[in-house]
């Protein structure tokens, strides 16, 4: 027994020195190709800033006043100033005008625009543009609930010459009205720790978000491959992308369509009230206006296209806007038009509107926001 154990001893650690050498042989490597990508083609890392952001009661959350700092969602590095009330400004600071030119501009993160400078979005483009001054309240993560909530407030402390609203149709189609949204910060930075279970979620949560976390803000190398393993993420169930409920047919007698216009139709009466005329938004997805983008999402998630219907969500909240008498800009059309033709409209890796998306919404929008300051 001694000696066979004394013979597995030289086997144990030649066994153990092999696994050592093909493990270093595997980092070595993986530091190569690391480096190559940096060289031959760099892609763009993610800076993930939750400190931008600050937990507030009713809304949820908002801007922290005052920011100057930069943030990176993966498609360019982009420099965040705020205002005094948590606004986001330009890089000359808050502009002023008569109340009769202020502009309130609500929505998500497709308003608050983190993937451009100010100067490109569309809030910085009306100011250029137009003239006027806009108090940009976009919040990433907002949806109708929040709109609501933060006009009202906003209209507490201000005048506005217009209030315009951006509807986001892939998520902002929603089935219930809070009264109130408890504070709490919208982008959490996931540490490594032990899965309580081996439940997929539980191990999903404490292994694979944290180490994505942390190689998306380090690897070039992690950036290219994730980007080309998208549709297998999707597969698996991974992915931090997802197909809305909203562009199924079978979704298309739910209440959820009166609940979303109402609490924008109840935005334009509080306006109204105060003599401030409102103009709706509707933004489409990305898949909406890119053929390509919807076959990669098909294929993804397994979807029936004849299932879905890619028009639904623009014309139900616009046909019941319109019913209410209300000012409403679609540029779905448009935006397919213009994709087809030229430069995309979002980005390849963030999925929001990139520069030239702001610029082709402000060239819509524009000539209807003159209309109505006037």
């Amino acid at each position: 027994m001694q000696r066979d154990g004394a013979r597995r001893l030289p086997q144990i650690r030649r066994a153990l020195v092999n696994m050592g050498l093909v493990a270093g042989s595997l980092l070595v490597a993986l530091l190569l190709v690391e480096v190559a990508i940096r060289l031959i083609a760099p892609q763009q890392l993610i800076l993930v800033r939750p400190d931008v952001w600050q937990a507030v009661d009713t809304v949820g959350w908002r801007f922290r006043p005052n920011l100057d700092t930069k943030v990176n969602w993966g498609e360019r590095t982009v420099r965040v100033y705020t205002d005094q009330d948590g606004f986001r400004v330009g890089r000359s600071g808050r502009v002023n005008a008569p109340p009769s030119r202020r502009v309130l501009l609500m929505g998500d993160s497709f308003m608050a625009a983190l993937q451009v400078e100010y100067e490109q979005s569309l809030a910085g483009l009306f100011e250029s543009d137009l003239h006027v001054a806009v108090r940009n309240a976009g919040q990433a993560g907002w949806d109708p609930p929040q709109y609501y909530l933060g006009v009202r407030e906003a209209l507490t402390r201000d005048t506005f010459g217009l209030v315009v609203v951006s509807v986001y149709l892939g998520n902002d189609v929603v089935t219930s009205r809070p009264e109130r949204i408890p504070p709490r910060v919208p982008v959490e930075i996931h540490h490594l720790r032990v899965p309580h279970s081996l439940a997929k979620a539980e191990v999903v949560d404490a292994l694979v978000r944290p180490l994505n976390d942390y190689l998306e803000e380090r690897s070039h190398l992690f950036i290219f491959v994730k980007q080309r393993l998208e549709t297998l993420l999707m597969r698996a169930g991974i992915s931090a992308d997802y197909f809305p409920d909203e562009f199924r047919k079978n979704t298309r007698e739910s209440s959820r369509w009166d609940v979303t216009t109402g609490m924008l139709a109840d935005i334009a009466t509080m306006a109204s009230r105060r003599h401030i005329p409102t103009l709706f938004v509707l933004i489409p997805a990305p898949f909406q206006v890119d053929t390509a983008t919807f076959h990669h999402f098909a294929i993804g998630f397994g979807l029936d296209s004849s299932s879905v219907d890619m028009d639904q969500p623009s014309r139900l909240i616009a046909d019941r806007l319109r019913a209410r008498h209300l000012d409403v800009v679609d540029v779905l059309a448009c935006f397919r038009a213009m994709n087809a033709n030229g430069p995309k409209l979002y980005g390849d890796v963030d999925r929001h509107l990139s520069p030239r998306g702001h610029e082709v919404l402000a060239l819509l929008v524009e000539p209807r926001v003159r209309e109505l300051l006037r």
